[in-house]
């Protein structure tokens, strides 16, 4: 099989384990490895994250040493040359401790909903990129600007080096349709969250005064949800062929809201989704950080075979029983790999096929971000990835 018919056959898998149509040829394995795999190339994150040449060498390691169908993170993750040239200090790069971490940011104060309100692009471009990059705060700030497009298309040609790397030489498809309807997590809520109020901020406003915070969500998503949606309607029906999924939606700010909360901000946005996904037939895998047993009730509204949601936290095997309409993925656990033998972690990696995906629905991933040096052994990882791919259903 040569790597052509290897990337499509991979693809095939995850559309499968979505789908829930048939029994699959086999699992597929997601691969969760994050700055990690920095690490276990032997590199420094620092040299990884501002070298891009030995960033590929780091996804070479990856690809050559362990039996992944996709690899999630390939770099886009921590873009640290692109925003440090602007004078963003939100990354947080220890390499003693071999951990990268990032400050929780807030670029908006209480008061200045209104003012968001009336014109995102405007209080974005405005206020929140300068507070975000301090040297744009600088009178004569055109040469960090230039300075920034230039690193911006390197971290572009870097992105497309990987691409195709990982896909013509390795055989491992990319894993979500860029041009899909729904970003990441570029959504209203999601966007405060994560940029404009913080983990802090978003708290206190959705107590204090939920109604702005609804009309802030609702003007962000008019501004730049609305139209990659309508971009999205234009596109033919049915999942596209080159890659795994259609959309990657991703849930972080969920973590902080009740049930009931979670109906008013945040199940909006998912139902939009739904929606879209059920008439124009797209699958979606979204990956759920944090822990999310108390919003299964509205998972059970996903359409069956459209979704596939990528547990952190919660029970796996319970998340299987009580939304059954869905493909769930993750489970292996980052404290068996870290702390587990080769086989212990082959055991329990035989254990979650057999009970979640023998009649398919199921996507082999580890659990949490693989990120520390602790997480994982390398052993138990090249164990684990070799089983995966060879246990056929």
């Amino acid at each position: 099989m040569n790597t052509e018919e290897l990337r499509k056959e991979r693809i095939q898998l995850f559309k499968d384990a979505i789908r829930m149509e048939k029994k699959p040829k086999r699992i597929p394995y997601f691969g969760n490895l994050w700055s990690w795999k920095i690490i276990d190339a032997g590199y420094k994150l620092s040299e990884a994250l501002f070298d891009y040449e030995i960033m590929q060498k780091v996804l070479r390691h990856v690809f050559e040493n362990y039996k992944i169908d996709v690899l999630y993170e390939t770099g886009w993750r921590n873009p640290v040359q692109v925003t440090s040239i602007l004078g963003n200090e939100e990354y947080i790069i220890n390499d003693d401790a071999n951990s990268i971490n990032i400050k929780d940011q807030c670029f908006m104060e209480a008061e200045e909903y209104d003012e968001l309100i009336k014109n995102p692009k405007k209080f974005l471009w405005e206020k929140v990129v300068p507070r975000k990059n301090k040297l744009l705060r600088e009178e004569n700030n055109s040469g960090h600007f230039r300075k920034f497009l230039q690193k911006y298309g390197e971290f572009g040609e870097f992105m497309g080096k990987s691409s195709k790397i990982m896909q013509e030489e390795y055989g491992l498809p990319e894993f979500a349709d860029p041009m899909a309807a729904f970003d990441h997590w570029g959504n209203g809520y999601e966007l405060l969250f994560n940029i404009l109020r913080g983990i802090k901020g978003l708290s206190i406003d959705i107590r204090r005064d939920p109604e702005k915070v609804s009309a802030a969500i609702e003007a962000l998503d008019e501004t730049f949800v609305k139209p990659r949606f309508e971009r999205g309607k234009k596109l033919p029906k049915g999942s596209n062929k080159e890659y795994c999924v259609d959309m990657n939606p991703v849930m972080l700010g969920h973590t902080i809201l009740s049930p009931k909360q979670f109906e008013k901000f945040y199940w909006p946005h998912l139902k939009r989704i739904s929606d879209f996904a059920e008439s124009h037939d797209k699958l979606v895998y979204i990956f759920a950080e944090g822990e999310s047993s108390r919003f299964y009730e509205f998972f059970q509204e996903f359409p069956k075979g459209h979704f596939a949601i990528h547990t952190e936290q919660d029970d796996i095997f319970e998340l299987k029983k009580r939304v059954p309409n869905i493909a769930v993925a993750g489970g292996m656990k980052s404290t068996l790999l870290g702390k587990g033998t080769p086989q212990e972690c082959v055991d329990y990696a035989k254990k979650l096929i057999d009970e979640l995906g023998s009649d398919g629905g199921y996507i082999f991933s580890e659990n949490k971000m693989i990120s520390y040096e602790r997480d994982c052994k390398a052993e138990n990882l090249k164990a684990v990835s070799e089983f995966v791919s060879q246990y056929y259903l």
